[in-house]
């Protein structure tokens, strides 16, 4: 066995990696934010929904990360058109000050708008990376 192949083999891909990161920190902060009710979690908003809908990219991102392939690449897509949309409500939710008679259960904050619009910068970044093989780093022919 030479080094390439050792380095090879321990190597982990991008977007599994960074659907693991991502579905931890939602699912923490979705469950924290559930015992929390109407309490900032450091720089972040809770509700009702919006944990719940935490809770549930958190678990989708970690069964992506368990997969790896594939999977990873269709839940960066789904993060970056999702994140990206709630993103832009945030946004003006935030800016207006008058997110009309949602703001109980999604209550937005600047503090959000960043986490969301990073997760979705990063699952866009997730969608686009090739899928590469674990054994030889290179793209087989599923294109996995």
């Amino acid at each position: 066995m030479t080094t390439s192949d050792t380095r090879s083999r321990k190597r982990v891909a991008v977007p599994r990696a960074l659907a693991l990161v991502i579905g931890v920190v939602y699912l923490v902060l979705g469950v924290v934010g559930l015992f929390l009710i109407d309490q900032p979690i450091l720089w972040f908003h809770t509700g009702p929904l919006l944990d719940v809908v935490r809770i549930a990219i958190g678990v989708l991102a970690l069964g992506a990360a368990w997969r790896g392939g594939a999977a990873a690449q269709v839940i960066g897509f789904v993060l970056f058109f999702g994140l990206a949309g709630y993103t832009v409500y945030g946004a003006l939710s935030a800016a207006t000050n008058q997110p009309g008679d949602v703001r109980h259960f999604f209550d937005v904050g600047w503090g959000d708008n960043v986490l969301h619009g990073v997760t979705a910068v990063l699952g866009l970044i997730m969608g686009l990376l090739p899928q590469r093989d674990a054994h030889d780093g290179r793209k087989n022919e599923h294109g996995e």
